[in-house]
């Protein structure tokens, strides 16, 4: 028996450290187990020392609870009832038929045990469904064990014990004893809550009284007692439980990851709304059915870009441009593509820029060669703001209104088809002013070539007419001094000039009208002479009578002057 405990000892050591792993986590509800047993004992002691065999067996029935702690282990508390019994007369090769002993007791057991489960208690697909499996086990633990024996001598004995044997046991007779019980067993998971098992094991009793006798059975020859104990065979019926389910989906709390959702065991008590193997709480569109790879997405177009994130969900593209094809491949997406066919630039909206200017092709005047957007991509090499190819002096700066050639006096005609360059003109005139003819300006020209244009020769003319005098007198009013001070730059600008200062008088010409315009025209004369106008020997001046006397001579605002001057330029 002692070696039977040793290999046993070595089975449950090798089991607890040789667990086969499952293939899948997954949670298994409901810790507890209760359950009955019922089964039959077989009493191995004085009386049935020689060899095993089946004698005087006895029904057993009882309790348990079982607790689990993971998968492989498990604590097993339980109480039966039943009986022990042994016959001298049972032994089938007749060797105690001398003595005749039979004896009969109660039996009660309590005992702690562990079980272990090499191979796993219970099994579960990977999606969490229960699967009925059978699974074996091996137990061991620590018993008491309650006995009240009696112990007969049957008629016929040849050779009984000593009385005083019999006395001496029944005097130290102990009713209860600790006892190792260990043994295997198999366990059905019919069900997620029912399991059935069948188990065999031994209880070895560290006492030689479970049969009531001791000194009465005792070898004469090695004069040691016999240890007893009994072997039970039971079969178990027990019930899970200890798990609470708060949103009755059939996955216990502690097994579920959405306590107040019902859902689908398989994804540990989560719901499935769209019903795309995905479970709401991990799928990224929970009403709507899409694959794995996208979280539970949908991909209308199948470009692999959720139509949630595609921003054409019903045309293919890269995901790199939001799910939108590129037909040129050129980065921009066809929507955003103002030249989807032609590979660009994304920060030109997709389109080519062929000169790197920064315009693109189809907006570029000049596309092959670089320019200013402020001149449609064209070059304009010398800074006027004229591009080269509308540019007739390309390079010289010039102005916009000749063609980006030089223009001093601005009149949009270039310098070297201007035949007035210093005088702003018309163009059809060549670039001269109006009246101008062949570059000649209109109006007085002295030897030297210094010329009082045909305006400025008006303004002496409007000059003359707003001189005054003091009435009866030939002295000049100052209001008069303006306009002879713009006549005297004139004729400084001009030193060469040749002036005849004519004064007409109004009334006919007598001695007396005559004299009184001369002396008009001569204050005139001293005026210029004075202000160093112009050279004594380039001027003279007359006195002449009226031209017409019926005309008065009015000043440009309309006053009556008497007198009129007038300036001639030879």
């Amino acid at each position: 028996m002692k070696k039977a405990i040793l290999v046993f000892a070595s089975l449950f050591v090798f089991a607890l450290t040789t667990q086969a792993q499952d293939t899948c986590k997954v949670c298994k509800p409901y810790k507890w187990e209760a359950g009955l047993l019922l089964g039959v004992n077989q009493n191995y002691g004085d009386m049935q020392e020689d060899a095993s065999y089946l004698s005087q067996n006895r029904p057993v029935g009882g309790v348990f609870v079982r607790r689990h702690f993971g998968n492989y282990f498990a604590l097993r508390g339980q109480v039966f009832f039943g009986g022990l019994a042994g016959n001298d007369l049972d032994n089938p090769n007749g060797r105690w038929n001398y003595r005749r002993l039979k004896f009969t007791s109660p039996l009660t057991e309590a005992s702690l045990l562990a079980e272990v489960y090499p191979f796993g208690e219970r099994k579960y697909f990977c999606e969490g469904s229960f699967k009925r499996n059978l699974t074996p086990y091996l137990f061991g633990g620590v018993a008491g064990v309650f006995t009240n024996p009696t112990v007969t001598v049957q008629p016929g004995a040849t050779a009984p014990p000593l009385q005083s044997w019999m006395d001496e046991d029944a005097a130290n007779l102990k009713k209860s004893a600790f006892a190792i019980p260990f043994g295997i067993g198999v366990k059905y998971n019919m069900a997620e809550r029912w399991t059935l098992g069948l188990e065999a094991g031994y209880r070895y009793a560290f006492t030689d009284y479970l049969d009531g006798t001791s000194r009465a059975t005792t070898s004469l020859v090695t004069n040691k007692p016999y240890r007893d104990g009994y072997a039970v065979a039971n079969v178990l019926l027990s019930y899970r439980f200890g798990d609470k389910d708060t949103d009755k989906d059939g996955v216990v709390d502690r097994c579920d990851e959405c306590v107040n959702e019902k859902g689908l065991r398989k994804f540990q008590g989560c719901p499935d709304t769209d019903g795309d193997g995905i479970p709401d709480k991990d799928d990224a569109c929970p009403t709507q059915a899409g694959p794995m790879a996208l979280q539970g997405c949908p991909d209308t177009d199948g470009d692999g870009v959720a139509d949630k994130d595609d921003a054409c969900p019903t045309v293919p593209g890269p995901a790199s441009l939001q799910g939108c094809p590129d037909r040129d491949k050129d980065g921009v997406a066809d929507k955003d593509d103002a030249c989807p066919d032609v590979p660009g630039l994304k920060a030109l909206k997709g389109c080519p820029d062929t000169d790197g200017d920064g315009i693109t092709d189809k907006d570029d005047a000049c596309p092959n060669e670089p320019g200013p957007a402020s001149l449609n991509g064209c070059p304009d090499s010398d800074g006027d703001g004229v591009p080269d190819k509308d540019d007739a002096c390309p390079r010289v700066a010039g102005s916009v209104s000749a063609k980006g050639c030089p223009d001093r006096d601005n009149d949009g005609v270039a310098d070297d088809k201007d035949k007035c360059p210093d005088l702003p003109g018309l163009a059809s005139n060549d670039g001269c002013p109006e009246g101008y003819v062949n570059g000649m300006a209109p109006g007085y020209r002295t030897l030297s070539g210094c010329m009082i244009t045909k305006s400025e020769l008006d303004e002496l003319s409007a000059a003359a007419q707003g001189i005054e005098f003091y009435s009866g007198t030939n002295k000049l009013k100052p209001s008069s001094y303006k306009k002879l001070d713009r006549v005297c730059t004139l004729l400084q600008r001009c030193p060469d000039s040749q002036l005849t200062v004519v004064a007409y008088n109004d009334g006919p010409s007598t001695a007396a009208n005559l004299r009184a315009a001369k002396l008009r025209a001569c204050a005139v004369y001293a005026y210029f002479l004075k202000k160093k106008c112009i050279s004594k020997a380039r001027m003279t001046y007359e006195g002449k009578g009226d031209e017409d006397l019926s005309t008065p001579y009015t000043t440009p605002d309309g006053k009556k002057t008497n007198t009129r001057i007038e300036f001639q330029l030879r």
